[in-house]
């Protein structure tokens, strides 16, 4: 009986050890950006000034290459942590193809890119894109960087750097990366997202700019109330941007329904459900929020895709200043093939 509470005094004491090894290292390796931090261009594409009113974007959340059709993943309810090597590389090969074949689009707003993270078997998928979208330049801005992620227990995460990317045709004149408050409390928050959004500035011919903003809104968010701090933020500036003339693309993963939607028109086709829906009150008069009403651009992952019974919703979208007009925009589909997410083009001209 003795023996017995030895051991088990021992596992204990084990285990509190471990996890205070864990949470020392990780709050001597946390990643504190500052609220406002410039981003280096790298690559240079062609053209310094845009021309053509006339422009093109797409807006994808790749899900790091590993959230494809098969994949489900255990913090949404699934039971996978990493995807095998053989389904990482036909969602990386598939997700590389449709972007080499968009190559003509002007503006690509891309999430969840990995950077050298365990769970994608270490690859930069920084690199592998820009080589799929050459003569582009490209601004990368870090939204999670954790050197050891301790979950689940006995298959932990480990190292994980992720963050957005925005490729143009048109060499920017700024970027900058801007954080979102995060009011997780501590510990948790050593291991969690830094959310941010990505703020690229490019010349037109009457001296005016126009204005891109990649962004990836928080998650695994009860009620919520981070969003609830970042949409001001993000919307204020884009304000502040239009009321200087300039011209303003804000699009990304926004992990909330557009202002009106509505799922009975997705419901003809898909079990569409609804997510906490964008409050048309923080956009004022002459705003436009746009997206495809009638496809689908996000799934749940808490089991593999099943068509026909896989939850699906909208939460990858544009908001345009009112300057801007919208010719066209539909989701890209591919079926969840190779991501949880679905890209999303979008056509618009400049007034």
């Amino acid at each position: 009986m003795k023996l017995l509470l030895r051991i088990f005094i021992g596992l204990i004491i084990l285990i509190a050890l471990y996890l205070l090894t864990v949470i020392v290292f990780a709050t001597l390796t946390d990643y504190r950006p500052a609220p406002v931090t410039p981003i280096e261009v790298e690559g240079n594409a062609e053209e310094s000034v845009i021309q053509d009113s006339t422009i093109t974007f797409l807006t994808w959340n790749i899900g790091y290459c590993g959230l494809g059709e098969e994949m489900d993943f255990f913090y949404d309810g699934g039971k996978n942590i990493h995807p095998k090597p053989e389904l990482l590389g036909k969602y990386t090969r598939g997700i590389l193809n449709f972007l080499a074949t968009a190559d003509s689009i002007d503006f690509f707003l891309l999430q969840e890119i990995d950077k050298r993270s365990r769970r994608s078997k270490f690859q930069d998928e920084t690199e592998m894109v820009r080589s799929s979208l050459p003569g582009k330049a490209a601004c990368f801005g870090t939204n999670y960087k954790v050197q050891f992620v301790p979950i689940p227990l006995l298959h932990p995460l480990g190292k994980i750097e992720m963050g957005q990317m925005t490729l143009s045709e048109y060499q920017p004149i700024t970027a900058t990366r801007h954080a979102y408050y995060s009011a997780y409390e501590w510990p948790k928050r050593l291991f969690m997202l830094d959310r941010c959004f990505i703020l690229s500035r490019y010349s037109l011919p009457n001296n005016k700019n126009l204005v891109v903003l990649n962004t990836h809104n928080s998650a695994y968010d009860k009620d919520g109330k981070l969003r609830k701090t970042e949409m001001p933020l993000i919307v204020n500036i884009m304000q502040e941007e239009y009321e200087k003339g300039n011209y303003v693309v804000a699009g990304g993963d926004w992990n909330q329904n557009p202002p009106d939607y509505n799922t009975a028109s997705l419901k003809k086709y898909f079990p569409a459900v609804a997510r906490e829906i964008m409050p048309d009150s923080l956009l004022s008069s002459g705003w436009k929020v746009c997206y495809d009403k009638y496809l689908p651009t996000n799934r749940e992952i808490d089991a593999p895709l099943t068509p026909g019974k896989t939850e699906v919703t909208i939460i990858d979208f544009f908001i345009l200043s009112p300057n801007i007009e919208m010719k066209m925009i539909e989701v890209k589909r591919q079926d969840f093939q190779f991501s949880d997410h679905e890209p999303v083009f979008m056509k618009v001209k400049l007034l």
